[in-house]
């Protein structure tokens, strides 16, 4: 919610991604699938699923997407968390 309050578009939520070729990349909680930029809650509930959660994001950035992690602290400083999510989509539309 914090993402469209400072004027970013609106992510889409719990979207399939998939490669290319149209295998299953995995589901990532928000993302701007045009510029192909996910971001990814890491929170203490995703500690269980640390190995699935870094394979996930491990195909994602090879089929070539930004993943920003979203730590609990990072979601504690939106300024910074802002500032990441406009980055990456400044960096998407710079090279189209």
């Amino acid at each position: 919610m914090v993402l469209w309050q400072w004027g970013l578009p609106e992510p889409q939520l719990n979207r399939d991604v998939f490669d290319d070729a149209g295998r299953f990349l995995g589901c990532v909680d928000l993302c701007y699938p045009e510029q192909r930029i996910a971001i990814e809650y890491q929170g203490r509930h995703h500690e269980a699923q640390s190995v699935e959660d870094a394979e996930r994001i491990a195909r994602l950035r090879a089929a070539g997407w930004i993943v920003i992690e979203v730590t609990s602290e990072l979601l504690d400083d939106q300024d910074r968390l802002i500032q990441e999510v406009r980055e990456a989509l400044a960096a998407r539309k710079s090279h189209r």
